[in-house]
């Protein structure tokens, strides 16, 4: 018996220093009981407690008059007898063998058999028990009346301050024990004090209230059970489920605001109230507003209150802005917790996009990087390179096993290495820049400036070369004259190149690309050829399809953008990226990243390599217009 007293001392002290915050003092109780098993007056003295920092006599009290109480337990002893059977061959690593729940459950099930079985007795007159069997039984009912008010208060009050980390029970099953162990204590007390059941719960409840002795405690443990009631709901209870809000806001209202997100979020069924679009008093403001109607709210304010409007609305936000205003507002979003989007390029300096790379799974962790071509347009060359679930609504595909099957991974193994990759976007006049609009993508009039459009190609080569460096080796640069003459002379303002060809290699692999804008709409062309050692994939950007052939020519099947799925939604551009944005903001992430974040930031330092390549060549810009286009372009000139 000493032994086992010791061992009961031995959980009382660790369970007492845990609750006082002192576990460095555990390992010490351990050594000092073990050494003193034998003996009984091994005890904690008042002194060894502590509360919030303080000695504390209260601790003391509380958390031993428990350990004395549950001596009186039958299931504290039959948790002993357990735990003793299974530290002798210990199954796992555990820090105390693991007394299963179940087996509180049918224990207390068992009570409740025992108690309604004397209930019953008691109340059949015809069945007389012998006194001294009556008197056993009413102390086997006060016993087990006083383990039930012991559990219910140390289980459900005080057990998350002293043994949390022995907890198995399943946050439910405490729910559940609350109301049995309330009525088997109804049914004890009224075997043990003769009273009925109905006045019981009448006194308990408070209606009518019955004075004495017996209505005085009842009523005071009806207050602390209500409290125990109340803690399980608190820390047992999931609470109810809520969607977040899918309304939605938008920093800036320029042309990708206007003709591409808002079109893309009413085909999604968003109504006017759930897109606020924010944006500065500037010369696209009046044809902005006319062009937004009612289809969303504008609010237009001072440039350092854009920001705090979707701070404010605390809905997913699409930064929209020009790119030098994109590293602060994401990371001031990112700092409220609040999933965006931000548009192409995510920045233009390396500085910025080295602190991205350095603190990215913070930062961009619920930020969503945009890509209008490697997530919409050339999204079947996307996921022929990267085949992510999180594609495969968007698309169709000639054999089902093109898209997560076998037929897939077959091809992708006759396709073999690549050797060659050829990214082509020819923009017409009518889809070219004019007026003020979208003038911030053309000045100020460097190269660098380029990259608005040039990173959609440079994106879609990094998807099939995989990482590193490009060795850029030829490059030619063009000005569309009449744009510039234009920009000049109402704006003061030189423009940016609006041609640029490039050819590099990447190991074995060659490279080129060549992007124009303000080319006769008939030569306006968008797509990416990529030669393999086993045949050759073509990808046409505006039919949002790549087509698969071997070296014989043979056709080898299709992947597009399934333009029939749900009415036709995604017939909208844009409308694959938004649901795509919208589906993290609302889920997170999942298992993988499915944006172009990383990538993104490694085609933006290419561009920078290529420019840096120009610079040191001095590479001339030439001039173009519609009239000498097709016989006089831009020349290739070597700058590695």
């Amino acid at each position: 018996m000493g032994n086992v007293l010791a061992r009961q001392w031995q959980r009382a002290r660790q369970a007492a220093a845990t609750f006082s915050d002192v576990p460095r003092r555990i390992s010490a109780l351990e050594a000092t009981v073990s050494s003193t098993a034998q003996r009984v007056s091994t005890r904690p003295t008042v002194s060894s407690y502590t509360w919030g920092g303080r000695r504390s006599p209260l601790a003391f009290m509380i958390f031993h008059t428990f350990f004395l109480v549950r001596l009186l337990s039958p299931l504290q002893w039959l948790k002993f007898r357990v735990r003793q059977r299974v530290r002798a061959n210990p199954p796992t690593t555990n820090m105390r063998p693991d007394f299963p729940a179940a087996y509180t459950e049918w224990y207390f099930l068992g009570v409740l058999a025992l108690a309604l079985s004397a209930y019953l007795v008691r109340h059949n007159t015809t069945l007389r028990l012998p006194g001294p069997v009556a008197d056993v039984l009413r102390v086997l009912g006060w016993i087990l009346l006083i383990e039930c008010v012991v559990w219910m208060l140390y289980y459900l009050m005080l057990r998350a301050f002293v043994e949390r980390y022995y907890t198995i029970f399943h946050p439910a099953e405490y729910m559940l024990m609350f109301p049995l162990t309330l009525v088997i204590q109804t049914l004890l007390l009224s075997d043990v004090t003769g009273y009925g059941v109905i006045y019981i719960l009448q006194t308990f409840t408070g209606s009518p209230a019955v004075g004495g002795v017996f209505g005085t405690t009842l009523a005071v443990f009806r207050y602390l059970y209500l409290g125990a009631a109340i803690t399980v709901v608190l820390s047992s209870h999931p609470g109810i489920a809520t969607r977040p809000a899918q309304n939605i806001s938008v920093i800036g209202a320029g042309d990708v605001t206007v003709n591409r997100i808002l079109p893309a979020l009413k085909t999604l069924g968003y109504a006017r109230d759930e897109i606020l679009i924010a944006s500065l008093d500037d010369p696209e403001t009046a044809a902005a507003r006319r062009a937004i109607g009612k289809d969303a709210r504008l609010q237009i304010t001072e440039p350092d209150k854009v920001l705090e409007t979707a701070l404010r609305e605390h809905a997913p936000t699409v930064i929209a802005s020009p790119t030098f205003a994109h590293f602060t507002q994401l990371v001031t979003l990112a700092t409220a917790g609040i999933p965006f989007a931000v548009e192409k390029p995510i920045t233009a300096q390396r500085s910025e996009r080295e602190i991205l790379r350095a603190q990215g799974d913070s930062i961009m962790a619920c930020g969503f990087a945009l890509s209008y071509y490697s997530l919409e347009k050339g999204l079947p060359l996307t996921y022929l390179m990267d085949p992510l679930p999180s594609y495969l609504p968007f698309l169709a595909a000639s054999e089902p096993g093109l898209l997560g099957g076998q037929a897939l991974h077959s091809l992708r193994e006759e396709l073999g290495p690549v050797r060659s990759v050829r990214v082509e976007l020819l923009e017409g006049a009518s889809r070219s820049p004019s007026g003020f609009g979208r003038l911030w993508t053309e000045v100020p009039g460097t190269l660098h400036t380029f990259i608005e459009t040039t990173i959609h190609p440079l994106l879609m080569m990094r998807h099939i070369i995989g990482p590193g460096s490009i060795v850029w080796q030829q490059c030619a640069l063009g000005r569309y004259a009449p744009r510039a003459q234009q920009v000049a002379a109402e704006y003061g303002q030189l423009i940016a190149p609006t041609w640029i060809e490039a050819t590099g290699t990447h190991g074995s692999i060659d490279l080129s690309f060549l992007v124009a804008k303000h080319l006769p709409d008939d030569r306006a062309h968008r797509a990416a050829l990529i030669e393999y050692a086993g045949g050759k994939v073509t990808c046409d950007f505006d039919s949002r399809r790549a087509e698969f052939r071997d070296t014989a020519g043979n056709d080898r099947g299709w992947i597009a953008i399934d333009n029939d799925r749900f009415g036709g939604r995604y017939r909208q551009n844009y409308a694959v990226q938004m649901e795509m944005f919208m589906n993290f903001a609302i889920n997170g992430w999942g298992a993988v990243r499915f944006d172009d974040f990383v990538r993104q930031l490694d085609a933006l330092d290419a561009w920078d390599d290529l420019c840096d390549a120009v610079t040191r060549n001095n590479i001339r810009v030439s001039d173009y217009d519609a009239s000498t286009i097709g016989s006089r372009q831009p020349q290739l000139h070597p700058v590695n």
